[in-house]
């Protein structure tokens, strides 16, 4: 029997890296961040946490639909807030029922804890469902226990697991030294007493305007000169070290870029199946500088090219931005990469420029692939705030 999945209520945002193989207990501060069990927990570098709880596999069936549940915490804040995603996952003509339930009526889903009922999830306009501050704290009070955590709307039930839920607490009450502290969702007790960590500033990243803007790239106005052009195609090769199996300095932390040696075996095994080339691309970003570009990897779903920043003063020095790009346009460098199958989850990063360089200003997933087409959530490891350098309004 055919299965389909379609969200109803759901937080994403459908921000697509390349598939990376994370340790399970990882550092917060990088891809799916801590994971154990069926919960992850994602920390920025504003020291906000975002704690996922997903349904476990092994119970999702046609009488048990899959559900999430994020918790949002801000470093010094007592209590975080608690968002709640749906799916509509059922068989063949059922689905549709699923999404009506949901529909008629936003105030009809029913949490119970332990099979004990706290009342009704509020959800806003846009679908996103809301914990009240009596069910969170009611939630976390049962996070050291066996608990059974189940939403309700008519015939059909979502569960949320609680394995991992304990561990992904204690692991935050770490990270934002709340171990010891009546600030600690698990450990409160612990004579280990730490120092609560305040939040930090969220960083400003000025964009420069003095860039190329696809208009006039495309219509080839200001284009590389020809004798430059040919300088830099007959000589970034030396620039950059081909012969380097592992390219240092990539800011992402994945300096494979295989594909720019034509010697080496992925090259010579892609070259034999494909009619893409893989010469340099060389996109102007103003009269002083200049993007070099290279296909680096590909995969099933996924590829990625570098990209490094020639300045023109000096331009055998290329400064390498990241081997893992997905596109070039407007002054932003982006990667969108696939998880799993065919969108199941997303990774993303972008780079902005700001007159000198292209800087980091967004480094996130969707969280771990769970049935979510698109993935359940935003759980961003960097983030930043983005203004004019003029500082005209956007």
């Amino acid at each position: 029997m055919k299965i389909s999945t379609t969200v109803i209520m759901i937080a994403v945002s459908l921000l697509p890296l390349p598939t990376m193989a994370y340790d399970a207990y990882g550092t917060p501060f990088e891809g799916w961040g801590f994971v154990k069990d069926d919960w992850q927990l994602v920390c920025d570098n504003t020291l906000t946490c975002r704690a996922a709880g997903y349904a476990d596999e092994g119970l999702v069936s046609e009488e048990i639909l899959s559900a999430s549940i994020l918790l949002t915490i801000v470093a010094g804040e007592k209590l975080p807030s608690a968002e709640v995603v749906l799916s509509s996952e059922d068989y063949d003509e059922q689905e549709k029922l699923v999404s009506d339930q949901l529909s008629e009526n936003t105030d009809n889903v029913e949490l119970s804890l332990n099979d004990k009922s706290y009342g009704m999830v509020q959800f806003s306009a846009d679908g996103k469902g809301q914990l009240s501050r009596a069910q969170l704290q009611q939630l976390l009070k049962l996070a050291n226990q066996n608990t059974k955590i189940q939403f309700t709307s008519g015939i059909y039930k979502w569960q949320v697991s609680d394995k991992g839920l304990a561990a992904v607490l204690l692991k935050l009450d770490e990270v934002q030294g709340r171990i010891g502290t009546p600030l600690a969702f698990i450990s409160k007790n612990n004579p280990n007493r730490q120092t609560p960590k305040k939040a930090l500033k969220i960083p400003i990243v000025k964009k420069d305007y003095s860039y190329l803007g696809d208009a006039a790239l495309e219509a080839g106005q200001q284009a590389l000169d020809p004798k430059k052009l040919a300088y830099f195609q007959a000589n970034i090769s030396r620039w950059v070290d081909i012969n380097s199996e592992r390219l240092i300095g990539s800011e992402d932390g994945m300096g494979d870029c295989e594909l720019v040696n034509p010697k080496s075996e992925a090259s010579i095994n892609l070259a034999e199946y494909s009619s893409n080339n893989l010469d340099w691309d060389f996109t102007p970003v103003n009269a002083n500088y200049t993007l070099a570009s290279h296909l680096c990897w590909r995969g099933a779903y996924n590829m990625g090219a570098g990209f490094w920043l020639i300045i023109h003063a000096k331009p055998s020095k290329p400064q390498l931005i990241t081997t893992s790009a997905s596109d070039y346009s407007d002054g932003e460098i982006s990667a969108f990469h696939k998880d799993r199958g065919i969108g199941d989850c997303w990774n993303s990063r972008t780079w902005v420029w700001n007159g000198k360089t292209f800087a980091l200003t967004e480094d996130s997933s969707t969280g771990m692939c769970r049935g979510f087409a698109g993935g359940a959530w935003n759980l961003p490891t960097y983030v930043s705030e983005v203004i004019r350098s003029d500082n005209k309004v956007q």
